[in-house]
Order: structure tokens, then C-alpha cells, then sequence
């Protein structure tokens, strides 16, 4: 099945209040936040390829909408997993005592909105990570390939450049 609808604005997720979360990787959110919704537009390529997907209803596709599911998501750089993670949105277990949620009407769409939006999440994320995201660290290239050296390459140790071998 999928979802005929047009793509919201990606979240913003380079804002203040999450940037103190992330305190070391804030250059990395504003980045993921170009990558979103930037020239490149993950956002929609991710959007679009969920879309294609899933199997939520028009009907409870824009009551997440309205509830600012979208916009509450949060992608964010995992140096642990070396990938983007992300945080979806989810309608609380408590949802029928909340004047909020007066537009559900039944566990089964609260169940199938949070799959739904579990499944966006890991969406998106995936395609930033796999087409957009490029930040090995130089100390992960030398662990792998050693010290690489150019002939011409200023940064040459000394003793290296002086061995009659690289003459």
C-alpha cells in the first residue's frame, strides 16, 4: 500500500534546547539539518520512499500530522553505531485522558501511527547515512591504511623524506 500525499516541511532539528543534548556533535545537527531539508533534500527522498511503503490510512497519516508528530522528529549523529540515529514521535499510552487526542478513536490507530512514524524514522535515517553522511575520521583512515604520503607532501616526517627509497 502506500500513502498519496504531499511532503510535510522536514524537522527542524538543529535548534537550541536539543543542541545542549548533543553538545559535542552541534556542527554535525546543522549539517543533518542541511542535508534535510537543504539543495540535497533527504527529507523528501526518505519521505517519499516510506510513503511508498507504508501502510498507514490518509486518515491517520494526518492525524499524526496535526498532532506535530513530523515535526517533533529528531535525527541526530551516533558515533557509537557510526550512523545517523534517530527519535521518533509517539502517542502516549494515555492518549484517551488527553483532550489532544480527541481525533483517535481506537488503540489500533495509535498503535499503527507510532509503528508508522517508528518506520519513517529509521527511513529517513538510513538514507542519510548511506547517501549523505560522510564523516570518517582521519584517525579511522590511518588505523586502516597507515600513514599516506604524497612525494610532494609537505607534511612528510623528516626521516622518511631524507631515505633514498622516495627520491
Amino acid at each position: 500500500m502506500s500513502l498519496d500525499v504531499t511532503t510535510p516541511a522536514a524537522p527542524t532539528i538543529y535548534e537550541l534546547t536539543r543542541d545542549d543534548q548533543y553538545e559535542s556533535d552541534v556542527h554535525k545537527r546543522a549539517d543533518l539539518q542541511t542535508y534535510l531539508d537543504g539543495e540535497e533534500n533527504a527529507w523528501h527522498e526518505g519521505f517519499s520512499a516510506w510513503a511508498a511503503e507504508t501502510a498507514l490510512s490518509v486518515d491517520a497519516y494526518h492525524i499524526a500530522l496535526d498532532l506535530g508528530c513530523i515535526a517533533a522528529f529528531d535525527f541526530y549523529w551516533d558515533p557509537e553505531l557510526d550512523e545517523v540515529a534517530y527519535e521518533a514521535p509517539e502517542i502516549p499510552d494515555d492518549w484517551e485522558n488527553r483532550s489532544r487526542y480527541a481525533d483517535i478513536d481506537s488503540w489500533s490507530t495509535v498503535s499503527a501511527i507510532n509503528e508508522e512514524m517508528d518506520a519513517l524514522g529509521e527511513t529517513v535515517a538510513g538514507v542519510l547515512t548511506e547517501y549523505y553522511v560522510d564523516w570518517e575520521s582521519e584517525r579511522d583512515i590511518v588505523e586502516t591504511f597507515g600513514d599516506q604520503y604524497n612525494g610532494r607532501d609537505d607534511a612528510m616526517p623528516e626521516h622518511i623524506r631524507e631515505d633514498s627509497r622516495y627520491e
